[in-house]
């Protein structure tokens, strides 16, 4: 019979085969080694106490003490009552009277024996404790390959689904609690060890026997085959458990109520297993000696003092607090966001583990000395109080102690532990309401998580709530789109883009939010109500505005008018709601956009003297001076990569804004956020797998995606110039298409990484054969009083066939920064209306057939609004030498452009000029053969179809020498 049947028949044997043998030989070696021994053996256990071995003394309402604290406590900031080799109860049972006893069970027990088959689990449960330290052999069985529990060899009477089930019953009726477990796989094969089970003496079977118990399949012993069995994955914490990386948080007691975090998987020579557990107390790979202290070697009962020592120091550790007189110990920083976990227990050969715990008549355990230092008796933890001297350093109070992982625990040592709790608090639910700066971009940290880290280190319990917990993802480019027809409604918006990733250093936070990139006031008034409904938040914090006025939506007034319906209608869902709300900071000064300027100054002034008059007692709105934190303005923006969006210093300064708020306004804390004047550094890696291929548009450049990212830069040249273009992608996609057939280009690309950017890639290159149909002729434009009249004529030549529409392209060339319009239409005549009177337009039409769009046809440029030009005026001519000249006049604002009329003075030809258009007032014309003094030349004036008289006519001077 398999020892996996132990709640059926209690009197079953440990398992068959060697481990069995190996115990029995245990208990013989240890025997022979303690007759011969010239140590002085442990005394007789000691009587049971407060502090020692009378766990069902502890307080009955235990049973669900944390269910009294807040859910947004994280478990780093808990005092954990828990036990080592939690189910350490027996060394040998014997078979006829089921119990323990003799020299085996003395070294191997350390807690009360309240039921084998797990069952002691539940009695400790109910005494409040919630940390699990659980010893497992791989052993094969009838029912293949499972977990049984063990202490070094000795069997524990007991197997992982007995844990399992007795974890789950009491989550089940206890769902307000969590138990927090350290699995360590304990067969070494060392002498008075145990081995696992012939052939699954691995690392990797060690792992894939615990994930078979997730994920509900029982390997049979015949390599990877298995059978169905229960999945126990819904039990756990799911960061814990990915088997693919370690949680890179501690979480909060809302997260994790009803579950199981595993907090560790260790190996049997001590390393740890990546893809389980929290990464900050049992670092994958590394050490876990910073965060846990399980100094359990105690030779003597002389060196339980010693033990005690270490319990003590790694106290001061977990509370920021250090003892100058001992060397090495020097200035522990306080980290309230990491998780400690203190040993308690210790064992040798001259002290038992029930001596270490409970002492004896003339020495006292280990147990008692935590006890008096939590009751502040014999002065025994004088650094924790206000009177304690000069050679102890850092924070004086001990607010927390951590897991505590005791052996034989006392009842009242327990009730001390769990009173070290906070209770009765309430976790304030905050939901951040912004923009693109409060979202922020894969690979950023965002202000939000510095915030976060803030409400950490203030110890203040806080619930992130909204619909989103992303960033801004890297755009998917495709190809090219044709232009949307006139008239034709914008397609539906679809939902925000927040899949993105935090800096890959970044730990695991809270980061849920109500903040999408390009979002306005003028929209958010409108879905406020209902996110404020649905989320509950009790505190609201909002960036808003900059989009309003950057993107033209609304002056001062109109982006107030809408901050103050938000704020309406967000009271309206709570009544009580608190707002601290931001005003807009300055951005680096955007060509010809002065008016951000001012309206950005004008709304921050109007926003200041309208929030005391939206303010009540119940529901307090309070300013958030986002503005003079962030260090940007038109003249520089030192706090952004990219002249608005903050880098890494830029986001603790937003965050320390709202933490002032926060702190003065609120009282939330001890102190604001500090605010560093340097922040970790932002690289990004060259792209790699550049790929330049030939398609029927043109050339498509293609490389991986590179993590963190702003954009990317391409740079490009026909084969054989020897100067680059460079042109800015948001994705990992650029298209050539207004390209020649027989043209071969090449190509590099590199990454934005804000302050910096990635080397270029390697050269790649492609011959451009493309499908795509010429641009029309005959183009006519004429002005209108606020728009442009476009006409052309059919396109001839390959690929016209299967035109599907035309382009209609307008650039306002005296908007700097301006964008390039684009309007579909299947007809060869358009309107484009909406324009700037006064501005002067470049003008392009470009077909679109199934290949995509074709190199534009250029038409005039045109001034709107404007009519006929006058002739242009003290037209002049320089040769610069035999064959070049240069040209000067004056021009009129009537004017898109000028033409040049040459005439040939000799041969009796006439004036005449081509469609080039010169958008200056000077231009130059080189091999002039036989020579300039040959040729007259005169200037027209025009706007779009309409055309100047010419200008005065000058024909070119000899220049000396010639």
């Amino acid at each position: 019979m398999s020892p996996f049947t132990l709640r059926k028949r209690p009197d079953d044997r440990a398992p068959r085969g060697r481990t069995r043998r190996r115990r029995t030989l245990f208990g013989a070696l240890l025997a022979l080694a303690l007759s011969l021994s010239t140590l002085t053996l442990s005394a007789a256990p000691a009587q049971a106490s407060d502090a020692y071995n009378s766990i069902t003394s502890a307080s009955a309402s235990n049973v669900d003490w944390m269910s009294r604290i807040a859910d947004g406590t994280s478990l780093s900031w808990l005092s954990v009552p828990g036990t080592h080799d939690s189910l350490a109860l027996c060394g040998e049972r014997d078979p006829k009277t089921g119990k323990c006893g003799g020299i085996a069970t003395s070294i191997t027990q350390t807690q009360e024996n309240h039921g084998f088959s797990a069952q002691t689990l539940t009695t400790q449960f109910r005494a409040g404790i919630r940390a699990l330290d659980i010893r497992v052999r791989v052993d094969k069985g009838d029912e293949g390959l499972k977990f049984t529990i063990h202490h070094g060899a000795a069997y524990q009477y007991a197997n992982f689904t007995d844990v399992l089930n007795a974890t789950r019953d009491f989550l089940r009726d206890e769902p307000g609690e969590t138990v927090l477990l350290h699995l360590k796989a304990e067969c070494d094969g060392g002498t008075f060890g145990c081995e696992d089970a012939d052939g699954y003496r691995t690392d990797e079977w060690r792992k894939k026997v615990f994930d078979s118990y997730l994920d509900g399949r029982s390997y049979t012993g015949n390599g990877d085959e298995s059978t169905r069995s229960t999945a126990w994955r819904d039990l756990f914490w799911g960061p814990s458990v990915t088997g693919k990386s370690q949680a890179g948080q501690v979480p909060s007691l809302g997260e994790v109520r009803g579950k199981v975090v595993l907090m560790g998987y260790r190996a049997t020579k001590g390393g740890i297993y990546d893809g389980y557990g929290i990464k900050q107390p049992y670092p994958a790979g590394g050490s876990n000696e910073e965060y846990v202290q399980d100094a359990y070697e105690v030779d003597t009962i002389s060196d339980i003092a010693g033990k005690w020592e270490k319990v003590r120091a790694h106290l001061r550790k977990t509370n920021g607090t250090w003892d100058s007189s001992r060397p090495g110990e020097k200035e522990y920083p306080y980290k309230p966001g990491a998780l400690y976990i203190n040993y308690t227990s210790g064992t040798g050969g001259g002290a038992h583990p029930y001596t270490v715990a409970g002492g004896t008549p003339t020495a006292t355990g280990v147990n008692s000395f935590l006890r008096q230092c939590l009751q502040g008796e014999n002065d025994r933890c004088p650094e924790f109080h206000a009177d304690r001297g000069d050679k102890f350093g850092g924070r004086s109070g001990l607010d927390r102690m951590g897991v505590v992982m005791m052996d034989f625990p006392g009842g009242k040592l327990i009730d001390d532990i769990i009173g070290r709790n906070e209770t009765g608090g309430s976790t304030r639910k905050v939901m951040v309401v912004g923009d693109s700066m409060s979202q922020g971009h894969e690979g950023d940290y965002t202000w939000r998580y510095r915030l976060w880290q803030w409400f950490r280190d203030q110890r203040i319990a806080v619930d992130f709530v909204g619909p989103y917990s992303g960033t801004k993802p890297q755009d998917t480019p495709s190809a090219p789109q044709p232009p949307r027809l006139q008239g034709e409604p914008e397609p539906a918006a679809g939902p925000p883009k927040t899949s993105g990733a935090y800096a890959k250093d970044a730990q695991d936070f809270d980061s849920d939010h109500f903040a999408v990139w390009g979002r306005q006031a003028a929209q958010d008034k409108s879905l406020i109500k209902e996110q404020v409904a649905k989320y509950q938040p009790d505190l609201l914090l909002v960036g808003l505005g900059f989009n309003d006025m950057g993107w033209f939506v609304s002056d001062a007034g109109g982006t107030l008018d809408s901050m103050k319906k938000l704020v309406d209608e967000a009271r309206a869902a709570k009544p009580n709601l608190k707002f601290a709300v931001a005003n807009v900071p300055q951005r680096e000064k955007i060509g010809g956009r002065d008016d951000l300027i001012t309206k950005t100054t004008a709304y921050n002034k109007a926003l200041a003297e309208a929030i005391p008059r939206w303010h009540s007692s119940s529901s307090p709105v309070k300013l958030v001076d986002w503005a003079g934190a962030y260090d940007c303005a038109p003249a520089s923006c030192p706090a952004a990569y990219d002249g608005l969006h903050p880098n890494a210093v830029g986001e603790y300064q937003i965050a320390g804004a709202f933490g002032t708020t926060l702190h003065k306004e609120f009282g939330l804390g001890t102190a604001a956020p500090s605010v560093p004047t340097t922040g970790p550094a932002r690289t990004a890696g060259t792209p790699g797998n550049v790929k330049a291929t030939s398609a029927d548009s043109g050339i498509v450049v293609t490389w991986d995606q590179v993590f963190g990212a702003y954009g990317y830069e391409v740079r490009s040249r026909l084969a054989g110039l020897p100067n680059w273009s460079t042109a800015r992608s948001i994705g990992n996609r650029f298209d050539t298409t207004w390209v020649a057939d027989g043209q071969k280009w090449e190509y590099q690309v590199r990454a934005d990484g804000g302050a910096t950017d990635s080397a270029w890639s390697s050269t790649v290159s492609a011959t451009a054969r493309p499908k795509t149909a010429a641009g029309p002729v005959g183009i006519v434009t004429r002005p209108t009083a606020t728009g442009i009249d476009f006409a052309w004529g059919t396109p001839t030549g390959p690929y016209t066939d299967s035109i599907d529409r035309y382009g209609v392209i307008a650039y306002d060339r005296d908007t700097p920064g301006a964008f390039v319009e684009t309007v579909g239409t299947r007809n060869k005549a358009l309107h484009f209306d909406g324009l700037k009177p006064g501005h002067r337009y470049t003008l392009a039409v470009q077909t679109w057939n199934r290949a995509g769009g074709g190199l534009p046809a250029v038409g005039r440029p045109v001034v709107v609004g404007a009519g006929t030009p006058p002739a242009p005026t003290g037209l002049k001519v320089v040769s610069t030498d035999a064959t070049t000249v240069q040209l000067s006049w004056k021009g009129s604002p009537q004017a898109a452009g000028y033409r040049v009329w040459i005439r040939n003075i000799n041969n009796g030809s006439q004036s005449a000029a081509d469609e080039s258009v010169i958008s200056e007032t000077n231009h130059g014309i080189a091999f002039l053969v036989p020579g300039t003094w040959n040729y007259e030349f005169c200037m027209t004036a025009v706007n779009g179809a309409l055309e100047s008289g010419k200008s005065n006519c000058v024909v070119a001077p000899r220049p000396a020498g010639s």
